[in-house]
């Protein structure tokens, strides 16, 4: 049996969905708790995983307050097994995961809890796994019929996330990357592929058609990101935010052709990766 909580959104869950499918014994059961943003993009039909909902303010309180401190006790003082990311020093006061990671064994053989972890590279899953990673119908539905209007086109999305990494720092440095990232790979597509179309994806609508105005082949999603994710999937080129929403959308893409991603992810402002290995072998690395 193993253990999992919950940590971060939909393109953090699935990084750490397909970490513990790898890791998964045959008659082995994982108990995740939360991952409701997974369940609602994918159908998984899998009678080895056992979900247990957290979506309730009281749930959630319980679980994190209590029932996960608990169970990571247990294996603070091996009564049971525990897999740990490992954790590297880079720039002297920072940490980061690493491509590794370490298991403990318990008292309890059976029982295993995966520390929290994003576990963010392509070294920590099986790719064959992806094949059983399949999109609900009605969202490729809702995808197709918002895309429909340019069924012929070259679709590139472009994932420009504002809000929240207006604060965020990597590094002690702002992890927001310049509009001018954009404009250039923009204009790249424009003058390298034939009959393209933008379709942008962000947490600022208004800002993005301001600032994308002097284009006229493109549109501004405004829907769910359960769609959104979904419309990723159905493109052919993309130009992503160092977000692992776009991350896996690319990656889940069924014609994909070319996508640019920063280099250095995250850290970009200091030269140096967040997480160790971010990058898919299929992406173009931009220098910021």
């Amino acid at each position: 049996m193993i253990i999992f909580f919950e940590s971060g959104k939909l393109g953090n869950q699935i990084f750490q969905y397909t970490f513990l499918k790898t890791i998964q014994k045959n008659n082995e059961k994982i108990i995740l708790f939360g991952f409701e943003e997974l369940f609602n993009v994918f159908e998984i039909n899998d009678n080895r995983i056992i979900k247990f909902s957290i979506k309730s303010k009281w749930r959630r309180r319980m679980v994190y307050k209590v029932i996960k401190p608990f169970i990571e006790l247990f294996s603070n003082v091996n009564l049971i097994n525990s897999i740990q990311v490992e954790y590297e020093k880079v720039l002297h006061n920072y940490r980061r995961e690493s491509t590794k990671y370490n298991m403990k064994k318990g008292l309890i053989k059976k029982i295993t809890l995966v520390k929290t972890g994003y576990f963010q590279s392509e070294i920590f899953f099986d790719k064959n796994l992806l094949c059983k990673l399949k999109i609900k119908e009605d969202l490729i539905k809702r995808a197709n019929q918002f895309l429909k209007p340019i069924e012929k086109k070259y679709k590139v999305f472009v994932h420009i996330r504002r809000g929240d990494y207006k604060n965020l720092k990597v590094y002690g440095k702002s992890a927001l990357l310049p509009m001018n990232y954009f404009h250039q790979q923009i204009k790249w597509f424009l003058e390298n592929k034939k009959n393209v179309y933008f379709i942008f994806l962000s947490d600022e609508p208004s800002f993005i058609e301001e600032e994308f105005n002097y284009l006229d082949n493109k549109i501004i999603s405004n829907n769910s990101y359960e769609v959104d994710f979904a419309i990723m999937t159905l493109c052919n080129g993309a130009i992503l935010s160092p977000s692992s929403f776009g991350w896996w959308g690319s990656y889940l893409m069924k014609d994909r052709d070319v996508v640019f991603a920063p280099k250095y992810w995250l850290g970009f402002n200091s030269k140096i990766n967040y997480h160790k290995e971010p990058l898919a072998n299929f992406m173009i690395i931009v220098e910021i």
